[in-house]
């Protein structure tokens, strides 16, 4: 335990590949389950979406250790975090919000402070979707580090299962009254995911034997996919609204364990190049690409060209937010002490 405290730095490429994979996997099928009404397309990136919360976690793990060992990295965690997420946030709420006249609209404030999520309906024009589970992860890393702080190092992965195991709980109570949707989205609903992510990087060796994990995750995708009309057809009921969330995070979970076991493959030269491109990518990747589809949807192009131009335009436009906006402000974030 006090070696884990200390700092677990190991830098995995292959979560570079995954990173940016859900990034372009959220894009493309959002592209067709909004452009399309696919709705198969839509039920899949319920769980490149869940990638995300688990690979937070995950990757995060680190500084909120560094946190808990020094308290005055508190202020340089927020900074961090905050610089590297809030200025292309906003940027793109103002771009998504003009395109829908909500400028210093009251829902335009709501998605501002990340709070359109924490009720069912809480906004008139739900005019950018996409960005509930940013508003999960602003407001978790928002209270977590203090609650680590609180915690102290004396059993803290203890506090920290327990942590878990009481939001899951204590959600449950609250089940039924809700619908699955929101269960899934609902920004309240959702912080014991990116801490099964934070969990995981405690205990993740324990779980690499590449062959359990590539063959349990092909069962557990197979049945994921042959899943979408019973669950589609079947959200009101209780078992449905209690296991169908909790499946995805362990599915997620699966996922970034077949990938970490794949990680000698993934650093190979080519492959590495291309991971860490996508994975500085991913960001604005899902930030813009809503944009782009209320862009096609007023447009009548062959399905085809209309994709291909649809990746042309993410590619371009998501690597000039990386070069010309992200990274000059990545590069004045502070580093935290020691």
């Amino acid at each position: 335990m006090n070696d884990v405290l200390k700092k677990d730095n190991n830098y995995f490429t292959s979560l570079d590949f995954l990173r940016g994979l859900s990034g372009y996997g959220v894009a493309v099928t959002h592209f067709y389950a909004f452009l399309y009404g696919n709705a198969f397309m839509e039920y899949l990136s319920f769980l490149f979406v869940e990638f995300f919360f688990i690979l937070s976690g995950f990757v995060l793990f680190p500084q909120l250790i560094q946190v808990l060992n020094n308290s005055k990295n508190l202020f340089y965690f927020y900074l961090r975090r905050w610089m590297r997420t809030i200025p292309l946030y906003i940027l793109c709420l103002l771009m998504v919000s003009t395109i829908f006249n909500e400028i210093l609209s009251k829902d335009f404030f709501k998605y501002l402070f990340f709070i359109q999520d924490i009720k069912p309906n809480f906004l008139n024009n739900y005019y950018y979707p996409i960005v509930w589970s940013l508003s999960i992860e602003e407001i978790f890393y928002l209270g977590f580090p203090l609650i680590i702080i609180i915690f102290g190092k004396k059993n803290f992965l203890i506090k920290v299962v327990i942590l878990f195991f009481s939001l899951i709980i204590l959600k449950n109570l609250f089940m039924n009254k809700f619908e699955l949707d929101f269960i899934r989205t609902g920004t309240f609903f959702r912080f014991d995911a990116i801490l099964l992510g934070f969990i995981l990087r405690f205990l993740y060796t324990k779980f690499i034997n590449p062959k359990i994990i590539l063959i349990s995750l092909f069962f557990g995708l197979t049945f994921y996919c042959f899943s979408e009309d019973f669950v589609s057809k079947n959200q009101d009921l209780l078992v449905i609204k209690i296991f169908f969330v909790p499946f995805l995070q362990l599915l997620s979970v699966n996922v970034l364990c077949s990938f970490i076991s794949l990680e000698n493959i993934f650093k190979k030269k080519y492959l590495k190049k291309f991971s860490i491109i996508i994975s500085k990518q991913t960001y604005s990747v899902y930030l813009t690409h809503i944009i782009f589809i209320y862009i096609f949807i007023k447009l009548d192009f062959n399905p085809i060209l209309e994709f291909i131009l649809y990746l042309i335009l993410l590619f371009a436009s998501s690597s000039f937010f990386y070069y010309f906006i992200e990274k000059p402000i990545l590069i004045l974030r502070p580093k935290l002490k020691n």
